[in-house]
Protein backbone atom coordinates (compact mmCIF):
# COMPACT_ATOMS: atom_id res chain seq x y z
CA UNK A 1 0.00 0.00 0.00
CA UNK A 2 1.61 3.20 -0.80
CA UNK A 3 2.63 5.21 2.53
CA UNK A 4 2.35 8.46 1.27
CA UNK A 5 -1.56 8.31 0.67
CA UNK A 6 -2.14 6.36 3.65
CA UNK A 7 -0.53 8.08 6.08
CA UNK A 8 1.65 5.51 7.62
CA UNK A 9 5.25 5.48 8.13
CA UNK A 10 7.40 2.47 5.80
CA UNK A 11 8.71 -0.33 8.02
CA UNK A 12 12.52 0.20 6.98
CA UNK A 13 15.35 0.66 9.29
CA UNK A 14 16.29 3.74 10.68
CA UNK A 15 18.72 5.05 8.71
CA UNK A 16 16.63 4.23 5.53
CA UNK A 17 13.76 6.00 7.21
CA UNK A 18 15.62 8.97 7.71
CA UNK A 19 16.83 9.33 4.20
CA UNK A 20 13.30 8.81 3.46
CA UNK A 21 12.11 11.41 5.03
CA UNK A 22 14.55 13.45 4.18
CA UNK A 23 14.00 13.35 0.71
CA UNK A 24 10.34 13.30 0.97
CA UNK A 25 10.05 16.55 2.42
CA UNK A 26 12.09 17.76 0.29
CA UNK A 27 10.17 16.40 -3.24
CA UNK A 28 7.58 18.56 -1.25
CA UNK A 29 5.46 15.38 -0.22
CA UNK A 30 3.31 15.75 2.85
CA UNK A 31 3.96 13.22 5.36
CA UNK A 32 1.99 13.08 8.50
CA UNK A 33 3.68 15.75 11.22
CA UNK A 34 6.34 16.75 9.36
CA UNK A 35 5.87 19.99 7.63
CA UNK A 36 8.17 20.68 4.33
CA UNK A 37 10.77 23.74 5.35
CA UNK A 38 9.83 26.54 2.89
CA UNK A 39 12.56 27.45 0.03
CA UNK A 40 14.00 30.41 -0.93
CA UNK A 41 14.62 31.92 -4.09
CA UNK A 42 17.64 30.09 -4.55
CA UNK A 43 16.54 26.62 -3.51
CA UNK A 44 17.38 26.37 0.49
CA UNK A 45 15.36 25.01 2.76
CA UNK A 46 14.51 28.60 5.18
CA UNK A 47 13.87 27.49 8.53
CA UNK A 48 12.93 31.01 9.99
CA UNK A 49 14.83 33.04 11.97
CA UNK A 50 17.22 33.82 10.13
CA UNK A 51 19.02 30.57 10.21
CA UNK A 52 19.09 28.70 6.42
CA UNK A 53 20.26 25.44 6.08
CA UNK A 54 21.60 23.91 2.60
CA UNK A 55 19.76 20.89 0.71
CA UNK A 56 23.12 19.11 0.75
CA UNK A 57 23.72 19.53 4.69
CA UNK A 58 20.42 17.91 5.17
CA UNK A 59 21.14 15.18 3.19
CA UNK A 60 24.47 14.66 4.60
CA UNK A 61 22.73 14.06 8.20
CA UNK A 62 20.32 11.75 6.82
CA UNK A 63 22.16 8.47 7.52
CA UNK A 64 22.48 9.26 11.48
CA UNK A 65 20.36 9.28 14.53
CA UNK A 66 20.18 13.06 14.64
CA UNK A 67 18.55 13.96 10.72
CA UNK A 68 15.51 13.36 13.07
CA UNK A 69 15.90 15.59 15.58
CA UNK A 70 17.32 18.68 12.95
CA UNK A 71 13.85 17.86 11.59
CA UNK A 72 12.37 18.27 14.71
CA UNK A 73 14.29 21.66 15.45
CA UNK A 74 13.77 22.91 11.68
CA UNK A 75 10.35 22.25 12.20
CA UNK A 76 9.75 24.46 15.09
CA UNK A 77 11.57 27.11 13.75
CA UNK A 78 9.44 27.37 10.21
CA UNK A 79 6.66 27.80 12.14
CA UNK A 80 8.08 31.25 13.35
CA UNK A 81 6.01 34.42 11.27
CA UNK A 82 8.26 35.93 9.16
CA UNK A 83 8.05 39.85 9.94
CA UNK A 84 9.76 41.92 7.37
CA UNK A 85 11.08 45.25 7.41
CA UNK A 86 11.45 47.04 4.67
CA UNK A 87 13.65 50.34 4.42
CA UNK A 88 11.90 53.21 2.64
CA UNK A 89 14.22 56.05 5.03
CA UNK A 90 16.19 59.12 2.70
CA UNK A 91 18.13 59.95 5.66
CA UNK A 92 21.46 61.95 5.08
CA UNK A 93 24.41 59.65 5.72
CA UNK A 94 22.40 56.08 6.24
CA UNK A 95 23.84 53.25 6.32
CA UNK A 96 23.83 50.43 4.47
CA UNK A 97 20.66 49.02 6.58
CA UNK A 98 20.70 45.90 4.05
CA UNK A 99 23.58 44.26 6.48
CA UNK A 100 21.26 44.16 9.27
CA UNK A 101 18.02 42.67 7.06
CA UNK A 102 15.94 44.99 6.03
CA UNK A 103 14.96 45.23 2.51
CA UNK A 104 14.97 48.27 0.49
CA UNK A 105 11.46 49.78 -0.68
CA UNK A 106 9.85 51.66 -3.08
CA UNK A 107 7.72 54.53 -2.86
CA UNK A 108 6.09 57.07 -5.67
CA UNK A 109 5.09 60.40 -4.78
CA UNK A 110 1.32 62.18 -5.93
CA UNK A 111 3.76 65.19 -6.92
CA UNK A 112 5.64 63.12 -9.17
CA UNK A 113 2.20 61.59 -10.99
CA UNK A 114 1.17 65.35 -10.85
CA UNK A 115 3.54 67.98 -11.09
CA UNK A 116 2.92 71.04 -9.33
CA UNK A 117 -0.95 69.73 -8.07
CA UNK A 118 -1.64 70.73 -12.06
CA UNK A 119 -4.67 68.68 -12.97
CA UNK A 120 -4.62 66.56 -9.81
CA UNK A 121 -7.55 63.65 -9.64
CA UNK A 122 -7.56 63.68 -13.90
CA UNK A 123 -6.21 60.66 -15.07
CA UNK A 124 -2.91 61.30 -15.85
CA UNK A 125 -1.51 60.13 -19.47
CA UNK A 126 -1.12 56.35 -19.10
CA UNK A 127 2.05 55.59 -20.68
CA UNK A 128 3.65 58.59 -19.03
CA UNK A 129 2.61 56.80 -15.28
CA UNK A 130 3.82 53.86 -16.26
CA UNK A 131 7.06 54.85 -17.47
CA UNK A 132 7.52 56.51 -13.89
CA UNK A 133 6.03 53.61 -12.35
CA UNK A 134 8.77 51.66 -13.82
CA UNK A 135 11.31 54.03 -12.68
CA UNK A 136 10.16 53.46 -9.48
CA UNK A 137 11.09 49.52 -8.64
CA UNK A 138 14.26 49.37 -8.50
CA UNK A 139 14.28 47.77 -4.85
CA UNK A 140 13.36 44.82 -4.26
CA UNK A 141 10.17 45.35 -2.00
CA UNK A 142 6.90 47.11 -2.65
CA UNK A 143 6.05 50.03 -4.02
CA UNK A 144 3.41 52.13 -2.24
CA UNK A 145 1.59 54.55 -4.42
CA UNK A 146 1.34 57.75 -1.66
CA UNK A 147 -1.64 59.53 -3.32
CA UNK A 148 -3.11 61.32 -0.05
CA UNK A 149 -5.17 64.17 -2.29
CA UNK A 150 -7.74 61.96 -3.41
CA UNK A 151 -9.88 60.74 0.22
CA UNK A 152 -12.62 58.06 0.09
CA UNK A 153 -14.79 60.93 1.77
CA UNK A 154 -16.74 64.08 1.41
CA UNK A 155 -19.85 63.72 -1.46
CA UNK A 156 -20.67 60.13 -2.90
CA UNK A 157 -19.83 60.91 -6.42
CA UNK A 158 -16.55 62.87 -5.32
CA UNK A 159 -15.77 59.72 -3.48
CA UNK A 160 -16.64 57.66 -6.49
CA UNK A 161 -14.43 59.62 -8.95
CA UNK A 162 -11.46 59.59 -6.60
CA UNK A 163 -11.78 55.89 -6.23
CA UNK A 164 -12.46 54.94 -9.80
CA UNK A 165 -8.97 56.88 -10.17
CA UNK A 166 -6.97 55.56 -7.32
CA UNK A 167 -8.31 51.55 -9.01
CA UNK A 168 -7.26 52.65 -12.36
CA UNK A 169 -3.38 53.95 -11.14
CA UNK A 170 -3.09 50.73 -9.38
CA UNK A 171 -3.85 48.30 -12.25
CA UNK A 172 -1.87 50.02 -14.58
CA UNK A 173 1.17 50.02 -12.33
CA UNK A 174 0.22 45.76 -12.24
CA UNK A 175 1.03 46.28 -15.71
CA UNK A 176 3.89 48.24 -15.61
CA UNK A 177 5.20 45.93 -12.30
CA UNK A 178 4.29 42.61 -12.89
CA UNK A 179 4.72 40.74 -10.00
CA UNK A 180 5.46 43.90 -7.93
CA UNK A 181 3.96 43.93 -4.30
CA UNK A 182 2.03 47.51 -4.72
CA UNK A 183 -0.52 49.05 -2.56
CA UNK A 184 -1.37 52.73 -1.43
CA UNK A 185 -0.19 54.69 1.37
CA UNK A 186 -2.36 54.79 4.22
CA UNK A 187 -3.36 58.22 4.96
CA UNK A 188 -6.92 59.09 2.80
CA UNK A 189 -6.93 56.19 0.93
CA UNK A 190 -7.51 52.95 2.54
CA UNK A 191 -7.80 54.37 6.58
CA UNK A 192 -10.41 55.43 7.89
CA UNK A 193 -12.77 55.00 5.48
CA UNK A 194 -16.22 56.53 6.43
CA UNK A 195 -19.09 53.94 6.73
CA UNK A 196 -20.79 55.69 3.61
CA UNK A 197 -18.19 54.90 1.61
CA UNK A 198 -17.07 50.99 2.50
CA UNK A 199 -18.04 49.58 -0.23
CA UNK A 200 -15.69 51.33 -2.97
CA UNK A 201 -13.08 50.88 -0.22
CA UNK A 202 -13.59 47.33 -0.55
CA UNK A 203 -13.73 47.66 -4.22
CA UNK A 204 -10.61 49.44 -4.56
CA UNK A 205 -9.01 46.89 -2.25
CA UNK A 206 -9.22 44.38 -4.80
CA UNK A 207 -6.63 45.71 -6.59
CA UNK A 208 -4.31 46.56 -4.15
CA UNK A 209 -1.67 43.36 -2.80
CA UNK A 210 -1.35 45.02 0.49
CA UNK A 211 -2.05 47.89 3.19
CA UNK A 212 0.05 50.75 4.40
CA UNK A 213 -1.39 52.14 7.06
CA UNK A 214 0.46 54.38 8.82
CA UNK A 215 1.39 54.30 12.73
CA UNK A 216 3.55 57.56 13.19
CA UNK A 217 4.23 58.90 17.06
CA UNK A 218 2.35 61.95 17.88
CA UNK A 219 2.13 61.79 21.78
CA UNK A 220 4.06 59.48 24.33
CA UNK A 221 0.40 58.02 25.09
CA UNK A 222 1.81 53.99 24.59
CA UNK A 223 -2.41 53.23 25.19
CA UNK A 224 -3.55 55.48 22.37
CA UNK A 225 -0.60 53.71 19.80
CA UNK A 226 -1.46 50.32 20.88
CA UNK A 227 -5.29 51.04 20.42
CA UNK A 228 -4.53 52.76 17.10
CA UNK A 229 -2.76 50.28 15.77
CA UNK A 230 -5.57 47.45 16.46
CA UNK A 231 -7.90 49.41 14.81
CA UNK A 232 -5.94 50.27 11.77
CA UNK A 233 -5.04 46.36 11.34
CA UNK A 234 -8.39 45.47 12.20
CA UNK A 235 -9.58 48.24 9.37
CA UNK A 236 -7.36 46.86 6.55
CA UNK A 237 -8.75 43.34 7.12
CA UNK A 238 -12.12 43.98 7.29
CA UNK A 239 -11.33 45.57 3.60
CA UNK A 240 -9.51 42.22 2.37
CA UNK A 241 -9.35 39.65 4.41
CA UNK A 242 -5.67 37.78 4.08
CA UNK A 243 -3.92 40.90 2.43
CA UNK A 244 -0.71 41.82 4.60
CA UNK A 245 -1.10 44.80 6.59
CA UNK A 246 2.73 46.75 6.59
CA UNK A 247 2.47 49.54 9.33
CA UNK A 248 4.48 52.83 8.67
CA UNK A 249 6.84 53.96 11.06
CA UNK A 250 8.82 56.81 11.30
CA UNK A 251 11.77 57.33 14.45
CA UNK A 252 10.65 61.14 14.57
CA UNK A 253 7.66 62.20 16.40
CA UNK A 254 5.50 63.79 13.61
CA UNK A 255 5.45 67.37 12.50
CA UNK A 256 3.12 69.86 14.49
CA UNK A 257 3.45 67.76 18.08
CA UNK A 258 5.24 69.12 20.56
CA UNK A 259 8.34 66.69 19.99
CA UNK A 260 8.56 67.36 16.41
CA UNK A 261 11.11 66.06 14.52
CA UNK A 262 13.09 64.25 17.86
CA UNK A 263 13.85 61.12 17.70
CA UNK A 264 11.86 58.49 19.73
CA UNK A 265 13.80 56.83 22.35
CA UNK A 266 14.77 53.49 22.52
CA UNK A 267 11.89 52.18 24.97
CA UNK A 268 9.44 53.18 23.13
CA UNK A 269 10.51 53.00 19.54
CA UNK A 270 10.41 48.79 21.10
CA UNK A 271 7.28 49.18 22.17
CA UNK A 272 6.69 50.48 18.97
CA UNK A 273 8.32 47.28 16.84
CA UNK A 274 6.69 45.10 19.04
CA UNK A 275 3.00 46.33 18.89
CA UNK A 276 3.58 46.40 14.82
CA UNK A 277 4.69 42.67 15.12
CA UNK A 278 1.46 42.24 17.38
CA UNK A 279 -0.95 43.55 14.69
CA UNK A 280 0.84 43.92 11.38
CA UNK A 281 2.77 41.23 9.00
CA UNK A 282 5.70 43.52 8.76
CA UNK A 283 6.87 47.47 8.53
CA UNK A 284 8.03 50.18 6.29
CA UNK A 285 10.62 52.35 8.33
CA UNK A 286 10.41 55.94 6.35
CA UNK A 287 12.00 59.04 7.04
CA UNK A 288 12.47 62.43 4.69
CA UNK A 289 15.42 63.49 3.33
CA UNK A 290 16.48 66.70 5.14
CA UNK A 291 17.81 65.14 8.22
CA UNK A 292 20.73 63.19 8.79
CA UNK A 293 21.21 59.64 10.37
CA UNK A 294 20.80 60.15 14.19
CA UNK A 295 21.13 57.33 16.63
CA UNK A 296 21.81 59.36 19.75
CA UNK A 297 18.33 57.60 21.01
CA UNK A 298 19.02 53.99 20.53
CA UNK A 299 16.45 53.52 18.31
CA UNK A 300 18.51 51.97 15.38
CA UNK A 301 20.31 49.27 18.04
CA UNK A 302 17.01 48.97 19.43
CA UNK A 303 15.63 47.90 15.67
CA UNK A 304 18.96 45.92 15.16
CA UNK A 305 18.46 43.69 18.08
CA UNK A 306 14.29 43.55 16.83
CA UNK A 307 15.56 41.70 14.04
CA UNK A 308 18.06 39.62 15.20
CA UNK A 309 15.89 38.78 18.54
Amino acid sequence: MDDERTGSQPTTPPARYHRYLLKSLLKGVRLPGHELPPRDIDGRAFVGGGLTIGIETMLMTQATGLSLLLLVALSSRANERAFPIYDNMFYKGKPNTAIQGLIASNILYENRIWPNRQDIGVLPDRETFQSLVRASIESPGPLVIDVESLPLTGSADAARHNAQVLATLADWTREAAPGKMIGFYGTNTLSKVPPAHLLLARELARHVDAFFPSMYTFDDDRTAYEKRAQEAANEARALASGKPVYFYLWPQYHDGTPKAFRYVDANYWQFQLKTAQRYSDGVVLWSPSRYGWNDDTGWWDVTIRFIHR
